[in-house]
């Protein structure tokens, strides 16, 4: 009877020691048989909007590649810091993810103190990376940007700029532009491009820096508006005006809203690769790329590292502009 129990006691003792190495994060079973519950794709902005779209095509796709349910959530509001301290206050186990824009997600805490930086997240890919421009109404007087500058530098405060907010890449960039090469524009935040492009069919701001996006097309394409300079390193093929850099402004290529996946920071590293896999799987699914429109997709998948790059370099570039 007592080696009877004795046996009983150390079966017991395994099978706790093994139900104990399931449970052990980062390297351990658990995380190698991620995911074992309902995923939440948070999104920081209200439901229809190009986030949320972004959003909802991806969570289709990352059903069918990890065989469990995911929940797209909109919590929008204080620019993303809603959804971006939901995030964080999160388990770090990877069944919770968030959308983010750049630079907007980092313009926040740059001017904020909204409790978190990026040293809070995990980044885990691109998803989409629409470009920006400088654009006009039809009938403007100013045919390039020279003309559009050289008219705000002979008239101060003349020339209004309406963006997409407050503290996005538009409104960050277009004071950019003042601190770089004296040309003092005056930011109208509107909420939104639809606000912007209302403003501008109106006559009622000079122009408008916003982002080249399929609800901004039909108006550029009708010739309702014009480019007259596109914040993309490359010329765009779907949009006939010259970059910044060939109008001899070299740098002026921060404006592009880059649309990725981050997670709370410390989850394992498994977990954040299984994640990072199915978004590069995502971007080569064609009725993703459809819903997002190939237009915006970026040709080579950028991947965690990337998008971590594309956090520091967006602090590097706009810390003085919005701290000054």
């Amino acid at each position: 009877m007592r080696s009877t129990r004795v046996v009983a006691a150390l079966l017991t003792a395994a099978l706790l020691t093994a139900c104990s190495g399931e449970e052990t994060g980062p390297g351990g079973d658990a995380a190698s048989a991620f995911p074992t519950e309902t995923i939440r794709l948070l999104v920081p902005y209200t439901a229809g909007g190009p986030t949320d779209i972004a959003a909802r095509a991806l969570a289709t796709h990352m059903e069918e590649e990890l065989d469990e349910t995911v929940v797209v959530e909109n919590l929008p509001g204080a620019s993303g810091a809603t959804a971006y301290q939901q995030l964080i206050s999160a388990e770090a186990d990877g069944h919770t993810v968030s959308m983010t824009a750049l630079p907007t997600a980092v313009l926040n805490y740059l001017t904020n103190d909204v409790g978190y930086t990026r040293e809070d997240f995990t980044p885990i890919g691109v998803v989409t990376r629409v470009p920006s421009g400088i654009v006009v109404p039809a009938d403007s007087p100013h045919q390039d940007v020279e003309s559009l500058f050289e008219a705000a530098q002979a008239d101060p405060g003349s020339v209004t700029v309406g963006t997409p907010g407050a503290t996005n890449t538009h409104a960050a960039e277009t004071r950019r532009i003042t601190q770089l090469y004296d040309v003092p524009l005056t930011v109208v935040p509107f909420d939104g491009n639809s606000e912007v492009q209302t403003a501008l069919l109106g006559e009622n701001v000079t122009a408008g820096f916003v982002n080249l996006s399929q609800d901004m097309l039909p108006s550029i394409e009708s010739g309702d508006l014009r480019v007259l300079a596109v914040g993309s390193e490359e010329p765009l093929p779907y949009v006939d005006a010259p970059t910044f850099v060939e109008e001899g402004f070299p740098e002026l290529v921060q404006s592009t809203t880059t649309f990725g996946v981050i997670a709370p920071a410390g989850i394992p590293d498994e977990v954040r690769q299984t994640l990072e896999d199915t978004l590069r799987s995502a971007a080569d699914e064609p009725a993703v790329v459809e819903t997002l429109d190939e237009r915006y997709v970026p040709e080579e998948f950028i991947g965690s590292e990337g998008l971590e790059e594309l956090f520091v370099e967006t602090e590097e570039t706009f810390r003085d502009v919005m701290t000054d």
